[in-house]
């Protein structure tokens, strides 16, 4: 077989290198892995820690001060990953999860909880970094493909891991914390074993590289990416919101088989949410580009979100609930790809890192305050002030999209479509 059939690289003005989809496979692998390790968690940390004794509140803290832990860490990972190579800062990354997992295992208090997400926070980074990885390894016309491939990962991801850990709470809330932490041993190998050494980007004589002083002066002046970031932290807001109390949620407005929704029910709405984001990362995204600039896919986006939580406050039956968990999950999925995509093609190649590093901080932020309130709404009782919440957000979401994006900025070229029908 031609190598040039499995791996075609190149490099473009910068000096970066680039390879075709097939090299990304050992970084999808990686991100998998991960992915599963993490969805095994999400749907059983809400009643993990009720089962220690904490209430909505306090769940939500335990979301909050994972997220300062990763507004602190965020730069720092980002831009060591740019000096001393992915590969190298995502092993560092994948380490701490490890070790936060086998802690949260052994926990008996809720001290030893918060301690585990707090060694999970600090040595948070391994999406982002994956996600700079991918994109230093692709050309920025296929960078929304490569970017496309890493967040089908995590689908497949968070496919798997809750189904997975729906199966084992029945033997006790920690075996699938042990499970996690198995496969993030697992993931851990993978890298090493799997993932190509890259070069730092500030050792590649190729690529121009900023003075560490005009850091500063770069970042103020990346007026796109602002923007983009801004709604980047409108969406973590609803997102850190609509994951942190989804469960408590469910298990106080629906039942399945006599019982209230649990660990169980919960892992199969996160392993739906995972086959929804399969779906769309792998048919959706590529096809809807060919009809609607990136600016009109974000606000319909941001629109159907809003429009889900709006159902889902008044939702009574389980048809209804599929359906608006489907507007929201759809919603979040395209938003978050297309928003990420964008955000990468707004930042030179050799800041790729810090780009994404920045980006995971203003989420910590949003992963801050939006879970207290969350909690806060919930623990009183205020099930569809929450819902609504959420719905306003997203629709400020739709509104700021339209503002300040412009077809000028994003989707440079008109769709296929369109461009078919000018050139004819």
């Amino acid at each position: 077989m031609d190598p040039d059939s499995t791996v075609r690289a190149g490099r473009d003005g910068t000096g970066a290198m680039h390879a075709g989809p097939l090299a990304l496979v050992p970084t999808v692998i990686v991100v998998v892995v991960d992915a599963t390790a993490l969805g095994i968690i999400l749907p059983l940390l809400p009643f993990y820690a009720q089962g220690l004794g904490a209430t909505p509140f306090m769940i939500g803290a335990l979301v909050s001060v994972y997220a300062v832990c990763q507004l602190v860490a965020g730069p720092i990972v980002g831009m060591l990953s740019d000096r001393y190579g992915r590969r190298n800062v995502l092993l560092a990354s994948q380490l701490g999860t490890f070790a936060g997992l086998v802690l949260l295992a052994l926990a008996n208090n809720l001290t030893l909880v918060f301690l585990a997400r707090i060694i999970d926070g600090l040595t948070s980074g391994n999406i982002s970094v994956a996600h700079a990885y991918a994109a230093e390894h692709s050309s920025p016309s296929a960078r929304k493909q490569a970017l496309g491939m890493t967040s089908g990962a995590i689908g497949t991801g968070l496919l798997i891991g809750p189904a997975v850990s729906g199966l084992l709470v029945p033997l006790g809330h920690a075996a699938p914390v042990w499970a996690a932490a198995m496969l993030s041993m697992l993931s851990i190998a993978a890298t090493w074993l799997l993932l190509p050494a890259d070069q730092p980007t500030s050792e590649n004589v190729c690529v121009p590289r900023l003075p560490e002083r005009r850091t500063t002066r770069t970042l103020l002046g990346l007026r796109h990416a602002w923007r983009l970031l801004g709604l980047l932290v409108v969406f973590f807001l609803a997102n850190a919101m609509f994951i942190s109390q989804i469960g408590l949620f469910l298990s106080a407005r629906f039942s399945w088989d006599g019982h209230p929704f649990g660990a169980r029910e919960l892992g199969c709405v996160f392993a739906y949410a995972g086959f929804i984001n399969m779906v769309v990362q792998s048919f959706l995204i590529t096809r809807v580009n060919m009809f609607a600039l990136d600016r009109t896919i974000i606000i319909l986006a941001f629109g159907g979100m809003a429009a889900g939580s709006v159902g889902l406050a008044f939702a009574s039956t389980l048809g209804l609930l599929a359906l608006c968990l489907t507007l929201i999950i759809a919603g979040s999925m395209i938003a978050r790809s297309t928003l990420t995509a964008e955000l990468s093609r707004s930042a030179a190649i050799e800041r790729q890192g810090m780009i994404m590093g920045l980006n995971q901080s203003l989420m910590s932020i949003a992963n801050i305050a939006a879970p207290l309130v969350s909690g806060a709404l919930i623990g009183r009782g205020l099930h569809t002030m929450w819902a609504l919440a959420i719905a306003l957000i997203t629709g400020c979401g739709a509104s700021l999209a339209a503002r300040l994006l412009s077809s000028r900025h994003t989707g440079d070229a008109k769709p296929a479509k369109q461009s078919a029908l000018a050139s004819a």
